[in-house]
């Protein structure tokens, strides 16, 4: 029993040592014509990256809506993901984004939604990289699919610690 535990906890320090944690934000800009509103939004957003492949991470959005014909709302977002790694280009990374994103604007119920949100990612120097992220393939509890790539758009900037 006491190698095994020592193993796991050999295990355990190799894991952490070959891990990235990554600390960053973006800014969002989405548009849905059917409900004729836009939100700019900032979102931080901190990860672990697992491996090469795969990292776990979540975000805070904090969205401004604008609504056609007058008027606004406040939405705070929180979205935990798992990231997927598919194409590594040299230094250029192609990945997805499976999510869960829980929105909730202030005195109204709060939705969900559900998707793959495709993006991309390059370094800048040293730890600093930029990614974006163009647009989703998801589903909300408003009862809507939708596949776009001109409704969501985001750039943002990671450190790697």
């Amino acid at each position: 029993m006491r190698k095994f535990v020592i193993t796991l906890i050999a295990i355990s320090f190799a894991a952490i040592a070959n891990a990235q944690i990554y600390a960053g934000g973006s800014l969002a800009l989405s548009t849905n014509s059917d409900a004729e509103t836009t939100a700019v939004s900032i979102v931080p957003e901190v990860g672990y990256a697992v491996n090469a492949k795969f990292s776990v991470g979540a975000s805070l959005g904090l969205n401004t809506y604008s609504i056609s014909g007058g008027g606004s709302t406040n939405v705070i977002a929180v979205k935990p993901y798992v990231r997927y790694n598919f194409i590594q280009a040299g230094p250029v990374s192609f990945f997805t984004d499976a999510a869960f994103m829980y929105m909730k604007p202030k005195n109204v119920d709060g939705s969900w939604e559900i998707g793959l949100y495709p993006g991309i990612a390059a370094p800048i120097s040293g730890n600093l990289s930029a990614v974006a992220h163009l647009g989703a393939l998801a589903y909300n509890s408003d009862t809507t699919f939708g596949i776009g790539l001109s409704n969501v758009a985001s750039a943002g900037i990671y450190y790697s610690f």
